[in-house]
């Protein structure tokens, strides 16, 4: 009798097919719920973890991370896992990052869904920090019944200014500000897309806007004095800015603006808050908002998804917490 040789594993980083039963490569038939549960989150997302997809889409986990090994493996290609995830030194015991294959894009553009698609990202940790920080703002406003405003909600609103509507890049905003006796005319653009969050509270409805999130990885400078290198200190200085000179209501129609400046450690988070205390001659500002999240390439234990962004509280300089629960 002819021996059976046992079927080799597939690597994890690998796209070769997975072996049907008859020994072909098994196909996939995408389904209405691989467009709402997958595809439509690494839409919103370009980078997600299968936990993150996870949390944002529901059912069973197992069946999820199946699914996604065969949507990114031959001849199927829907999703794909990002290489550079394995730059983390526990990647082969973390839970694998995915993003839209060019197959998968094609796919949704199809079904007439066009979010703005945005260039490869330079830094891949950087990007899916802002991507995980983003999620974790829609898992709180659902987890609290919340409304989350997004980016297109804001450019259909009659609220926002034509002249921004009209803009290649309305996430832009202009600021013009004095630094050692010269004007500098730039713009200021937050990570992510602008958003908001309406709550009700009692018999009316109370708003927070954000320009998105100042996701920082510890790449670019606290402090320098080139006002034209990116910096925490030129940021500081733009924002304040845009909230004194009420540029966030001129080119966005916002009641209000809130800075959510996120870093990796609770060192360099201290270092920021001097620097911010500094930059406003200790006064601080209540819309600049602080708070830690661990770096992709740390070795610490990753977050659990969640909705922590909302829920949890946010430190300020010069006043107490804020939440955006209680607040």
């Amino acid at each position: 009798m002819d021996s059976v040789l046992p079927r080799q594993r597939n690597s994890r980083w690998g796209t070769a097919p997975v072996i049907d039963k008859s020994g072909k490569p098994k196909l996939a038939v995408l389904t209405e719920r691989d467009i709402e549960k997958i595809l439509k989150p690494l839409v919103r997302y370009r980078y997600l973890s299968a936990d993150y997809i996870h949390a944002l889409s529901g059912g069973s986990l197992d069946y999820l991370i199946n699914r996604l090994g065969l949507l990114s493996r031959e001849p199927n290609r829907y999703v794909a896992r990002p290489q550079q995830q394995r730059a983390n030194a526990g990647a082969n015991y973390r839970r694998l990052i995915y993003e839209l294959a060019e197959k998968g894009w094609r796919v949704m553009h199809e079904r007439g869904i066009l979010y703005p698609r945005s260039r490869a990202p330079t830094n891949f940790a950087h990007e899916l920090m802002t991507c995980e920080l983003m999620a974790s703002f829609e898992l709180g406003a659902r987890e609290r019944a919340f409304r989350l405003i997004t980016w297109p909600n804001i450019l259909e609103s009659q609220s926002l200014p034509d002249g921004t509507r009209r803009s290649p890049k309305p996430y832009n905003v202009p600021v013009t500000v004095r630094m050692d006796g010269q004007i500098h005319a730039t713009h200021i653009a937050a990570d992510g897309q602008p958003f908001g969050i309406e709550r009700s509270v009692a018999d009316r409805r109370v708003y927070f806007f954000c320009p998105g999130v100042e996701a920082d990885c510890g790449t670019e400078p606290v402090d320098a004095s080139d006002f034209q290198r990116s910096s925490l200190f030129k940021k500081f200085v733009l924002y304040l800015a845009v909230e004194a000179d009420g540029i966030y209501r001129s080119h966005f129609g916002f009641p209000n603006l809130y800075v959510p400046f996120i870093t990796t450690n609770a060192a360099r988070l201290a270092s920021m808050m001097r620097l911010f205390e500094r930059v406003t001659q200790g006064k601080g500002s209540k819309f600049v908002l602080f708070k830690t999240f661990p770096a992709f390439t740390s070795f610490e234990k990753p977050r659990a998804p969640s909705g922590h962004m909302l829920t949890e509280a946010w430190q300020r300089v010069g006043y107490p917490p804020f939440n955006f629960l209680t607040s």
